[in-house]
């Protein structure tokens, strides 16, 4: 069930990044629901998957400095 959960913030992410709001929006949704080992490996893919973006790197970044994906 956790790799449902996973997937689909995943999913819900990569379809709200035009918008800061709804990013941050997802990212906390996110940090309440998913587990320390998944908050892991989406951080990860946060990284790489906005590797092009340097938008959404700016906000992602600015989300880690608020700890809100921190275990």
């Amino acid at each position: 069930m956790g790799q449902i959960v996973y997937d689909y913030t995943k999913s819900s992410i990569a379809k709200v990044g035009n918008s800061k709001d709804l990013f941050v929006k997802e990212l906390v949704k996110a940090s309440k629901v998913l587990l320390p080992h998944e908050k892991e490996n989406l951080i990860n893919w946060l990284f790489f998957y906005t590797a092009d973006k340097p938008e959404m790197q700016k906000w992602l970044y600015e989300v880690m400095e608020k700890n809100i994906l921190v275990s």
